[in-house]
């Protein structure tokens, strides 16, 4: 008996793709509205950065604008978001600002999770990113919070924590630290304990716009309902989490309503009082309410209130975002947390006397006042081998026996008897250290920030450190070198280059 040969269909072209998810939506809007979302779609979504607080001072945006003739048009909803048209070689992917963490490129949409916070400069309180690699939105609540307080990033993929850790790191916080476990867990382990969480969940990603990372797919119906149902336990967890009284800022990628309107329904009818939607809207300059009807079912709660951006409403990819604010206990099921000694993991809290000492040493050395910053900003310092660490104080008393992935920063390590400040480190900090810094001319900077070493016959700093600071005339820095004889060793060309 002869086999019957197996039918091959041909896969849909990304055109056929991105008109079939068109379709799909076009009876959530009116006649007008899927007309300018058509138009829209086809327009290329121009790069936007959201700058890094921590390293930059008032008039940034415009050093930008003068230094590679780029426009910036300010993201509506974002202060430090901006998009940019960008002259052909000057791309926002290529600048020593974006290689030393002076921004970061995010799409304009992605800016507007963490805006919905309502939050004070400066705030010390407990911060749970409960999805966060790659990241980004992570560095924006490190920012809002002004490094203050403690954030977990938490992310459950093994594959993607190593991102989550390279963006904190290059970010330059102090306040931060990663783990790795289910989110779905956290909810359990930490009830009523977090001031706010967020969540952007995993999802289809169906924002009509195509980039590198949201490259447009099909999705059966079955792959948005498994997805739903993990959005709602993840949504039930950040919200058991927080305390009463704390917010939840919810988010996707996708423009599906059973992953949006759908999820924020099941959990509200679930918890009835014991959390309130909040009005998303206050955000926004003009509205982007969510839809009240989809797929012959009507939503009950009042969804003007969650954020939809549809993509011809500010030219963004498409996004969905609420927050909801918990009231009171939601009585679900707690358990332990798992726990691990940090001192089994060769991690050492150094005595206050100790950390006096190596702080009176470094300042001595570099001229930064470590002991002012570690009381200013509650930090204190761990040492592993011949490293010394930065960690935030909450993290050791909320949160000690956690196992994670790392924490804080790493303020540096011991090469023989001599203390060597991390890249880290100088990137955020550096331009503080006097007794390093050293100003070079644009063509030795240039080189140095390539990763080349450098001949430094005659150039000499007070101070016995050999340690140099590099900058340019207008202040940028671009990492940490090491005389050694005449010759300037730059340590920093792993990360440059």
């Amino acid at each position: 008996m002869k086999r019957k040969k197996k039918t091959v269909q041909n896969p849909l072209s990304l055109q056929e793709i991105q008109a079939a998810q068109l379709a799909a939506f076009q009876p959530l809007l009116s006649a007008q509205e899927f007309a300018e979302l058509m138009v829209e779609s086809e327009r290329a979504l121009p790069p936007a950065i959201r700058i890094n607080p921590l390293k930059t001072e008032a008039g940034f945006a415009e050093s930008l604008v003068k230094h590679y003739g780029w426009s910036l048009e300010p993201v509506p909803f974002c202060e430090a978001g901006f998009r940019v048209q960008a002259e052909e070689g000057k791309a926002v992917s290529s600048t020593l600002e974006h290689k030393t963490g002076q921004y970061y490129i995010q799409e304009a949409a992605s800016m507007l999770p963490v805006e919905l916070f309502d939050m004070e400069p400066d705030d010390e309180g407990l911060a749970l990113d409960l999805a966060a690699s790659p990241g980004g939105k992570t560095t924006h609540l490190v920012s809002r919070m002004g490094d203050k307080g403690l954030v977990l990033a938490n992310d459950s993929s093994q594959g993607r924590i190593q991102a989550l850790k390279v963006v904190l790191q290059h970010w330059g916080g102090t306040n931060a630290a990663v783990t790795r476990f289910p989110g779905e867990q956290f909810g359990a382990w930490f009830s009523n304990t977090f001031d706010r969480v967020l969540i952007d969940a995993p999802c289809s990603m169906q924002g009509l716009r195509t980039a590198e990372s949201h490259e447009a797919r099909p999705v059966t119906e079955k792959e948005s309902r498994s997805l739903a149902a993990r959005q709602t336990a993840l949504l039930t967890s950040a919200l058991a989490a927080v305390r009463p009284g704390g917010q939840v800022v919810y988010s996707t990628c996708t423009l599906l309503p059973a992953e949006d309107e759908g999820v924020v329904e099941a959990v509200l009818q679930k918890f009835g009082n014991s959390v309130q939607l909040l009005d998303a809207q206050k955000a926004l300059p003009v509205p982007a309410p969510g839809i009240q009807t989809a797929d012959g079912l009507i939503f009950q709660e009042d969804m003007s209130r969650v954020v939809r951006l549809w993509p011809h409403r500010y030219g963004t990819a498409g996004f969905f975002a609420c927050l909801l604010q918990k009231s009171g206990d939601l009585g679900l099921p707690v358990s332990e947390p798992p726990s691990h000694s940090m001192e089994a993991a060769g991690f050492h809290e150094l005595t206050m006397k100790e950390q006096q000492g190596f702080a009176a040493e470094f300042s001595a050395a570099s001229g930064f006042a470590l002991m002012d910053y570690l009381e200013e900003n509650r930090r204190t310092m761990v040492r592993r081998d011949a490293r010394l660490f930065l960690f935030p104080r909450l993290l050791l008393e909320r949160f000690r026996s956690l196992p994670v992935q790392s924490a804080g920063m790493l303020l540096g390590e011991w090469v023989g008897e001599e203390f060597i400040p991390s890249h880290e480190w100088v990137l955020r900090f550096g331009g503080k250290c006097t007794n390093w810094l050293d100003t070079l001319d644009e063509e030795r900077f240039l080189r140095f920030s390539a990763g080349e070493d450098l001949d430094f016959t005659g150039n000499t700093l007070d101070g016995n450190s050999s340690i140099r600071v590099i900058q340019d005339h207008q202040g940028r820095i671009a990492g940490r070198g090491r005389l050694v004889g005449d010759n300037l060793k730059n340590l920093s060309s792993r990360q440059l280059r």
